[in-house]
């Protein structure tokens, strides 16, 4: 996704939260795990926003870039596609040496992260 595309993720609305086809996939495959995989997710994505925070305020680019790829890999097995390309984003300004000026991208992330666990939760009906 090219940087003018996806300047201001935070009003953007027309990127879809969820990738229909690799979250379904993913639920026929885990079946009764699914539940388990779900919580797991937004336990450690939350957690990882915190450590992304850290990082950042510590100007840790190396952790920036380390804490953005785990995110980005575990949301691509769900298709949380806002995740997967403000992951990315992160990972490249961190390989740029510039996690110390990605604020607002990580509150990006969390916001991009509320909003998938809410059109989770609407998915399984909780």
């Amino acid at each position: 996704m090219d940087k003018i595309t996806n300047n201001n993720m935070i009003g953007q609305t027309d990127e879809e939260i969820i990738n229909h086809e690799q979250f379904e996939d993913m639920r026929d495959l885990l079946e009764e795990d699914f539940a388990d995989l779900i919580q797991v997710y937004i336990t450690d994505s939350k957690q990882r926003i915190t450590n992304l925070r850290t990082a950042q305020q510590q100007n840790d680019d190396a952790a920036g870039f380390e804490i953005a790829h785990a995110l980005k890999g575990a949301s691509a097995n769900l298709g949380t596609t806002q995740l997967i390309n403000l992951s990315c984003q992160l990972q490249e300004r961190c390989r740029e040496r510039r996690v110390g000026e990605q604020a607002v991208l990580i509150e990006e992330i969390a916001i991009a992260l509320h909003r998938a666990e809410q059109e989770i939760n609407q998915r399984l009906g909780q």
